[in-house]
């Protein structure tokens, strides 16, 4: 193992405050930039540290527009204030440690802002990378009618703040779920909405039959999880 990592500028888009970050979160990190690349020196980093660090990278440079609080999020950094976020932490790392190929499995999270669900959904995101598996990574809010999306057996999905049923995303929320239940597959779902209000939204106008239907097979495949605790972000404030 080599004790650098080297990232391209065409491909990650390292500038000065992204770096500011990483070095906050790795503190033990040295790096070195010119026109076109940055260098981390990792030797003095431990392999746990060096691997979540690739992570991060690696994640950054698929979702370029990942909020700077969110660029070092892992389940290893998430810090739990109650008992309901540290049952929710515990269930995220069995679902990825879940060795079952034979039936879906998910986790379905839902609570206030401010109390982690992003931090898990990347965190969750980089750890199944770290297990050399290739989760599919999407904000709920960003889904439109042209993203592309290809289902496939046993794939691992991670929607982030699916929070409305009337939106276009409610089409694949749908989709993912009924492909993993039926074909296999992780799926990871975050909300501000309670599972049962979000399935009424989604089958607004729908029939009573259908929605039955659709909620008797997925509901057997997620573990629903709320989510409690005061803003992570107000207790954080520069302010404070």
């Amino acid at each position: 193992m080599t004790n650098t990592i080297v990232c391209s500028l065409d491909t990650v888009p390292l500038n000065s405050a992204v770096l500011s970050t990483l070095k906050k979160n790795y503190p033990l990190i040295e790096y070195a930039t010119t026109d076109k690349t940055v260098t981390f020196k990792t030797e003095l980093l431990s392999h746990t540290q060096r691997s979540c660090i690739e992570s991060d990278l690696i994640f950054f440079q698929s979702n370029p527009h990942l909020p700077l609080e969110n660029l070092c999020s892992q389940l290893s950094n998430y810090t739990p204030q109650n008992d309901s976020q540290k049952i929710m932490l515990e269930y995220a790392y069995k679902l990825v440690e879940l060795d079952e190929d034979s039936s879906g499995a998910g986790l379905f999270m839902f609570g206030d802002a401010g109390i982690g669900k992003s931090h898990i959904a990347i965190g969750i995101s980089k750890l199944f990378m770290q297990r050399g598996l290739n989760p599919q990574f999407l904000v709920a809010e960003k889904y439109t009618f042209s993203t592309r999306i290809e289902l496939h057996p046993e794939q691992v999905w991670v929607i982030d703040d699916m929070n409305s049923g009337f939106h276009v995303s409610s089409r694949l929320f749908k989709q993912v779920v009924l492909n993993a239940h039926e074909r296999g597959g992780r799926v990871f779902v975050t909300s501000n909405k309670e599972y049962d209000e979000l399935m009424n939204e989604l089958f607004v106008g729908d029939s009573k039959a259908n929605k039955i239907r659709y909620v008797d097979r997925t509901k057997g495949m997620f573990k629903i999880l709320h989510v409690t605790g005061s803003s992570h972000r107000q207790s954080h404030a520069w302010y404070k």
